[in-house]
């Protein structure tokens, strides 16, 4: 379909893409968050092996650990300048980043037999709407391995050895970086008893033993996490982040999860029309997809399950509206995405009847996409210059640095602060933000003064 040639032009065309999503970026360089004011942070003041196997929130996050804990000691030992650090993160980052698309441009599906259906899931990766928070960090690598792991599981299986081994290097990492990938577990096995073939059972054993790995070694509570949604309030964070936002964009879905948000807290009704629709939606979609044993249907069931999990009980919950805010857009990438690459393979399908509205509604969400590409979320698309902050740290390091979004800012001083102990009120804590205790303080200080 493609030539070798052609494959490396697509990739450097999605890697560009994905690069000047946010340009200011590189012109500036960036930390985002927690990627700087905790993991960093907490390698440059800690020891090695308690900074790689530390678990943060609640699970651990190998990817970010192990990046960040390389800048510190690169830096510390002269390796890297400090100023240059954050193009170091990036850089790895968008690597890592870019495998969906090798998954997409390497692998074999009927469903990516079309040139034009290989492009539209690279697009729809690339510029899906507002979810350039993702992007350019190794804090959200997770989301991207665990986009890895659900393209692995709507591709054939691959007869080559070295391919069966790098698919199983992908989902044995996915889990060990954050739990959403968990969440395709069911989807794994099932696969492999529908197929009865050796090779799922080989993937759905990597992925087992890095959950098992995540949810028995490093798995556990967080103060900030694990809030339960009612299946009503559920339905409709659904409908605002899958349904209204690919299709009318970041302005109006945000009006009209204000409107939901209102409409349920005032004890209203008018909410449970928008979220019996979602699910109305997505159940046709899993019905219609349910007919073949192809790539879309397990797009279209990880779509939910993920979505479900990481709304339902993943976010952080420091408030009834946060369901409803898309600032948040690191839960919708991963939905969105699968939704989008779900219904390409729909629209791919020989002979079926709902292919143009399944092609309408695909380009409709490319068309939005393209629409927010160079409008991304203020608090994602500018921030301090790094730069800068390196030099009023070299002139007194007990100045905080300060990263993207503002206000946060990253302690790398000379003095090491010990952190509370577990148990402690969290609201309450003076620790610095790269102990747990400290970071969940930032958020509820943040949420008490608005």
């Amino acid at each position: 379909m493609f030539s070798r040639w052609q494959r490396w032009l697509l990739l450097a065309g999605f890697a560009l893409l994905v690069a000047l999503r946010l340009p200011h970026t590189w012109a500036h360089g960036r930390f985002q968050d927690e990627e700087a004011t905790v993991f960093l942070a907490y390698a440059w003041h800690r020891p090695w092996l308690d900074a790689l196997l530390r678990p943060f929130a609640g699970y651990w996050n190998l990817a970010a650990n192990a990046t960040t804990l390389l800048v510190a000691s690169l830096v510390k030992a002269g390796a890297v300048p400090l100023e240059r650090a954050p193009y170091l993160t990036m850089t790895m980052a968008l690597a890592v980043q870019m495998m969906p698309a090798v998954l997409i441009l390497t692998g074999t599906a009927s469903w990516l037999r079309s040139r034009l259906a290989v492009i539209g899931s690279l697009l729809m990766i690339a510029i899906a709407p507002s979810t350039e928070e993702v992007f350019l960090n190794v804090l959200h690598i997770q989301f991207h391995l665990a986009l890895c792991a659900a393209l692995i599981l709507a591709l054939d299986a691959p007869r080559r050895r070295i391919v069966q081994g790098a698919y199983g290097a992908l989902l044995l990492l996915a889990p060990l970086c954050g739990p959403v990938s968990i969440v395709l577990l069911p989807l794994f096995a099932l696969r492999a008893l529908l197929d009865r073939d050796r090779r799922r059972l080989g993937q759905l054993a990597a992925l087992a033993v890095g959950a098992a790995i995540q949810m028995l070694l490093f798995y556990g509570p967080s103060p900030l996490r694990g809030h339960l949604l009612d299946p009503g309030t559920l339905a409709a964070t659904l409908f605002v982040r899958l349904l209204a936002l690919p299709a009318l964009g970041m302005p109006v879905a945000r009006v009209i999860g204000y409107l939901l948000w209102q409409s349920e807290i005032s004890g209203g009704h008018g909410w449970w029309i928008p979220a019996a629709s979602a699910v109305a939606l997505f159940g046709l979609l899993a019905v219609q997809a349910a007919r073949r044993n192809d790539g879309a249907v397990w797009l279209v069931l990880a779509c939910p399950s993920i979505a479900s999990a990481s709304f339902g009980f993943g976010m952080i919950m420091l408030n009834s509206f946060a369901p409803f805010d898309l600032a948040a857009e690191r839960y919708d990438f991963l939905p969105l995405v699968l939704l989008g690459l779900g219904l390409i393979a729909l629209a791919m399908r020989e002979r079926s009847p709902g292919r143009p509205v399944h092609a309408a509604l695909c380009l409709l969400m490319l068309c939005t996409g393209a629409l927010h590409y160079t409008k991304p979320f203020p608090a994602f698309a500018q921030g301090p210059s790094w730069p800068a902050e390196v030099r009023a740290w070299q002139l007194d390091h007990r100045h905080a640095l300060a990263v993207w979004p503002q206000p946060w800012a990253a302690d790398l001083s000379d003095q090491a602060r010990s952190c509370s102990p577990p148990g402690r009120d969290p609201a309450a804590s003076t620790d610095p933000r790269y102990c747990e205790s400290g970071w969940a303080a930032g958020f509820y200080r943040r949420a008490t003064s608005r």
